[in-house]
């Protein structure tokens, strides 16, 4: 699940190029932050964009209880959102894979396998919370902008790899300040916010058991453990606020 705002760039790249080309970016190449935000009409016309596309890649699920539960977890945490004017909706996933992920404007998946894995609402409410958090901080606008400012560059010159680390710094940042908000919602909704980092923790400790990471490398333990951290570190002080 931690490299879900990548794929869904990537899918959204697929939609609007027909044709397979690369580019590579210059040396003045950067995150760009004076971009026009996309507006809510926007966000939604390519969020359905993309939920066409996943409709046509997944089978989605058809448990009407499962569903219900979900989107209504979803509403109460939209309700205390940052961006409530956009009808966020849950839609369920069949698959055995652990994941979540979003569309831009309002459209949340959740895999059978995430919410067969998860031990309580709160630490449902804990995902779906850092799903609505990416919509509200616009972080799949944002990295949408920088994919076109990677395709559309003429000079061909510089290492992409460049581009793709600093485009990683950038996902890891943006991940991390959905799981700061995300837990925020949570709390304002009336769940428990140590609902997320106990779903990490416990995801981790599968990975780690499963020996995933032999296949992967170390720094993304390392940065699973340091969302863990920051947000055990950041939740007492929510209690301290009311």
């Amino acid at each position: 699940m931690y490299k879900k705002l990548l794929s869904i760039i990537l899918i959204l790249t697929t939609i609007l190029f027909t044709q397979a080309w690369y580019a590579i970016a210059d040396d003045d190449w950067q995150i760009d932050s004076g971009y026009t935000e996309l507006s809510d009409a926007e966000e939604i016309e390519l969020g359905k964009q993309v939920d066409e596309y996943i409709r046509h890649q997944f089978y989605m699920g058809n448990d009407a209880e499962l569903i219900k539960m979900v989107n209504e977890i979803t509403q109460k945490l939209a309700t205390v959102s940052d961006r409530k004017t956009l009808p966020f909706t849950c839609d369920v996933i069949q698959s055995h894979s652990i994941n979540a992920f979003s569309a831009p404007g309002r459209h949340i998946y959740l895999t059978e396998g995430l919410l067969k894995f998860t031990g309580s609402e709160d630490e449902v409410a804990g995902i779906i919370g850092h799903e609505i958090a990416h919509a509200s901080l616009r972080h799949v606008s944002k990295l949408y902008y920088e994919f076109l400012e990677i395709f559309s560059q003429k000079n061909r010159g510089t290492d992409f790899d460049t581009t793709l680390l600093l485009l990683n710094s950038q996902l890891e940042e943006f991940e991390q300040d959905a799981d700061t908000v995300g837990v925020l919602y949570a709390h304002k909704a009336g769940f428990d916010p140590n609902g997320l980092p106990d779903f990490l923790e416990r995801h981790l400790d599968l990975l780690i058991n499963n020996r995933i990471f032999g296949l992967l490398r170390f720094d993304s333990f390392v940065t699973i453990n340091s969302r863990i951290n920051h947000l055990r570190e950041y939740i007492p002080t929510l209690v301290k606020q009311e």
